[in-house]
């Protein structure tokens, strides 16, 4: 995979560097850290990809190239962590992007819906992912593994810019006229309890928890980034959804996290790995 300008500086850090984490891990904390590097870079290649839909078609120009802009930041991220554990998984950045089966992927049903052109849906999704993003990504960069750490705090201060600019959408729409408030809020009451289960853990999470891979606690967590949501929702005049969870993610339904998805993902890498599919050991 190819990225921007997170690409060049991230890829510096992520290239081979997950290599190192197997001394001192058993299997099974080794196998859940590959999960949630995985579902990390999932979650921003569906979303990128989603997000770059909207190239040529955004409200205004200077939307069009930011929100370009955006996907393509998301994109150069997911090939940066896929860099980065690519030599922990025994397989190439290319092959964890494109050359996995459906149920091999951790991305959440959040970010592989279509938005169907619709850009109060587009930018309720891209407020509520980058607000979780943001959150993940900081604790992602207290962990003891020196390498990850660092990449992830790379990642995190370019994710800062993504809430700046979803926050700012939202605020705008909100104090703008009652179609565009109601149109935005009912984007948001569709797609909150799905954004609830991007905090759905992948198998053995716990496991790295206990072992520093990744010092978060998704209880807190998802307190926090519903705080911080329904801040920025009470300036903007909107509300959080009756149906928004109480709890970060229902363990009796899957989302993602833990390969059973919703039927868009197939359809979704279709599109994106008809070229790698046709010639999936090509050198680009």
């Amino acid at each position: 995979m190819t990225g921007s300008s997170t690409g060049t500086s991230a890829g510096s850090v992520a290239a081979g560097a997950a290599s190192g984490v197997a001394s001192g891990i058993d299997a099974a904390q080794r196998d859940a850290f590959i999960a949630f590097v995985l579902a990390l870079a999932d979650d921003k290649l569906m979303i990128g990809t989603r997000n770059s839909d909207w190239t040529g078609l955004a409200p205004i120009l200077e939307e069009d190239i930011a929100f370009s802009s955006l996907a393509q930041d998301e994109m150069a991220h997911a090939s940066a962590l896929y860099a980065y554990i690519a030599p922990l998984a025994g397989r190439t950045a290319d092959q964890l992007a494109f050359g996995r089966e459906p149920e091999a992927y951790r991305c959440a049903d959040l970010c592989v819906l279509s938005d169907a052109f619709d850009w109060a849906l587009a930018l309720a999704r891209h407020f509520l992912f980058s607000h979780y993003q943001t959150l993940v990504l900081a604790r992602c960069g207290r962990s003891v593994q020196k390498d990850f750490s660092s990449l992830a705090k790379r990642l995190h201060a370019e994710q800062r810019v993504h809430v700046r600019h979803a926050d700012d959408w939202i605020r705008r729409l909100g104090a703008g006229t009652p179609d565009a408030q109601g149109r935005l809020q009912h984007a948001l009451d569709t797609l909150m309890p799905l954004a609830a289960a991007l905090f759905e853990p992948v198998p053995g999470q716990d496991g790295l928890v206990s072992a520093g891979l990744y010092p978060g606690d998704d209880a807190a967590m998802f307190a926090e980034w519903s705080d911080d949501v329904r801040g920025v929702l009470k300036e903007a005049g909107l509300t959080m959804s009756p149906a928004m969870p109480q709890a970060p993610w229902n363990a009796s339904q899957a989302a993602g996290r833990r390969g059973v998805h919703h039927p868009a993902l197939a359809e979704l890498l279709d599109e994106m790995c008809e070229v790698y599919r046709q010639e999936p050991d090509a050198k680009w």
